[in-house]
């Protein structure tokens, strides 16, 4: 049985085996962030991702307290 079962794993491998030498690739991802076109300000206290998240939490929970 051995042979036949190396042959068998011979054609089947033959018969699924690429032609492109390269494992195929998908697209490359692209992450849309629309603010990034726009021009920044450096003063802007609000510029930064962190400061960001940080009001919005506090905007988030006054919200909650009333």
């Amino acid at each position: 049985m051995g042979g036949i079962g190396q042959g068998l794993r011979s054609f089947w491998a033959r018969l699924t085996a690429s032609t492109d030498p390269s494992p195929p690739h998908g697209p490359p991802v692209i992450v849309h962030d629309p603010a990034a076109q726009r021009a920044h300000d450096l003063d802007d206290p609000f510029f930064d991702d962190k400061v960001q998240t940080r009001i919005a939490d506090v905007i988030a929970h006054a919200g909650h307290k009333k």
